[in-house]
Parts: structure tokens; sequence; C-alpha cells
């Protein structure tokens, strides 16, 4: 009895240790799975991405090669302003200098010209006085037919000499007058246009 027992005993002993033996014993290994092409080449794709250099986005600041420093290329930008502001204002007191020259000029001549309209009005005005004077000597002496005479070689003679030189001299005076007014009319016309080509207006070259 007491033999029973103990092989009783001893026997789920054996085999619990054979239970134990086959738990622990290890798995066999699982069969990898197979990537799909699709998933591999996004992998791939990344892997470069990573692997890339980070794009650099380039300004017109990083085009500079370093002879010109930022702080410079400022300075001679600022330089440049000024002067070419200094260069207008100084064409622009240019222009105003020479309006003003202009206009000073157009008075000069404007002025010359009222003289020179004066000088011909005072001709015709003392032309008008001699032919009054000469047409009342005329009328004097029209009932004498001897009147015609002091314009031949017959004024000459002593009773002629006298009488004919009022008249003679009228006539003298109004015949310089006339050719003097001549040359004046040609001289304003050529002032007037000399004026008129340098640039001036009607309001200069004719003043009333």
């Amino acid at each position: 009895m007491n033999a029973l027992a103990s092989a009783q005993t001893t026997q789920p002993a054996a085999d619990s240790q054979s239970t134990a033996s086959q738990t622990t014993s290890p798995a066999p290994p699982a069969k990898p799975v197979k990537q799909s092409a699709v998933a591999a080449a996004a992998s791939a794709s990344k892997q470069a991405r990573d692997s890339a250099s980070p794009i650099k986005v380039i300004r017109n600041r990083d085009l500079n090669d370093g002879s010109n420093p930022p702080d410079a290329a400022k300075s001679e930008s600022k330089s440049s302003d000024v002067e070419q502001s200094a260069a207008q204002a100084k064409e622009t007191q240019e222009e105003e200098q020479k309006t003003r020259q202009f206009e000073t000029q157009g008075k000069v001549f404007q002025n010359q010209i009222k003289v020179q309209k004066g000088k011909i009005i005072g001709i015709q005005n003392h032309m008008t006085s001699l032919k009054k004077q000469f047409d009342a000597w005329s009328t004097s002496f029209s009932q004498d037919s001897d009147a015609p005479a002091c314009w031949t070689s017959t004024y000459y003679t002593p009773y002629y000499k006298s009488w004919c030189d009022t008249g003679r001299n009228l006539k003298a005076q109004y015949d310089a007058a006339q050719t003097q007014l001549v040359q004046e009319k040609t001289r304003l016309e050529e002032m007037q246009e000399s004026i008129r080509r340098k640039g001036y207006g009607n309001t200069v070259y004719d003043p009333d």
C-alpha cells in the first residue's frame, strides 16, 4: 500500500515536469510580412527628403559679394540721392535765373522799340508841320507866275533869291525828313525781326 501510494504520489510530479517542459519550449519564428511596392516607394521618398539638404531662399541682399557691405551700399545710395537732389535744385535755379534774364532783356527790347516808334512819330509830325508851312508859302505866291523860278537857275538872281529862300528851305527840310523817315522805318522792322527771332512775342517787339 505504501509503495503504491508513493508511486502515485511521484507520478503527477513527472507529468508536471513534462507539462512544464512543453510550456517553456520556444515558439517557431513568425513569417515576415512582405511590403507592397507603393509602401516601399513612399518610404524611399521620405528617406530621400530627410537626407537632402534644406532649400535656401536666395534674396537680393544674399547676392552681395561682400565688396559692398549693406551699410556701405545704403550710405552710397543716400549720397547718390543727395547729389541728385542737389543737381536738380541747381538746374531749377539756373532755369529760373535764365527766365528772369529773358524777361529783363525783353523789357529792354520793348523800351527800344517804343523809343524807335517815338522817333518815327516825331519825324512824321515834323513832316506834317513842314508841309503845312510849305503849302502856306505856296499859297501866298500862287498868284505870281514867277514862283516856279525858285527851282530853276533864275533863283540865283538877286531878285528871286531872297524871295525863294523860304520855300526852298521848307522843301529841302521836308525831303530830308522823308528820307529819314524811310530809314527809321527800315531800322524798326529790322529790330522787330531780330527780337522776334530771339523768342519774344509781339507784346515785346510791337508794343502799343
